[in-house]
């Protein structure tokens, strides 16, 4: 037997598993949609139109989703779009809140997903009133190759 810092090695009963990596694996990576000039309206949003509670529970859902590796099992997602949106591919992110705090996003590529704008609603009032209309238009710019992607990481606390 010989020992190895603090681990026994060279014993037949030993199994000697190779390092892991700390924390989950993660899965996913989320970028936030952002112009060519340099506007970054998803983290203005963020920053400025959203409650604390809420920017926590945007926060938790990305680290709970980011290591789920089928997006249909995500949390919070609505699948597709319909209305104005519909056949645009675009998904609706549910954020909890003291309002009803909504992301909507596409993915791209092999998982990632992108978020194109944030907005709350109440019914059929939505804040800023041309959010769907503002998602497509984003849409449309992304298809086009006229964006600038800003990766999006949960914040640890706020």
């Amino acid at each position: 037997m010989r020992f190895k810092g603090n681990r026994l090695t060279n014993h037949k009963k030993v199994i000697i598993f190779p390092n892991q990596p700390p924390g989950p694996v993660i899965v996913w990576s989320f970028f936030d949609f952002g112009y060519l000039a340099g506007g970054k309206p998803i983290q203005d949003w963020y920053d400025n139109d959203i409650s604390d509670r809420a920017r926590l529970s945007f926060n938790a859902t990305i680290k709970n989703n980011e290591k789920i590796a089928n997006h249909l099992e995500w949390s919070g997602v609505v699948k597709q779009m319909q209305g104005e949106l519909k056949g645009h591919q675009i998904w609706q992110w549910r954020i909890s809140g003291e309002v009803q705090y909504r992301m909507l996003g596409i993915f791209s590529g092999s998982k990632r997903a992108v978020f194109l704008m944030g907005y709350h609603h109440k019914g059929e009032v939505y804040i800023p009133r041309n959010a769907l209309q503002t998602a497509l238009d984003r849409k449309i710019l992304f298809d086009q190759g006229a964006y600038k992607l800003y990766e999006r990481q949960a914040e640890n606390s706020l």
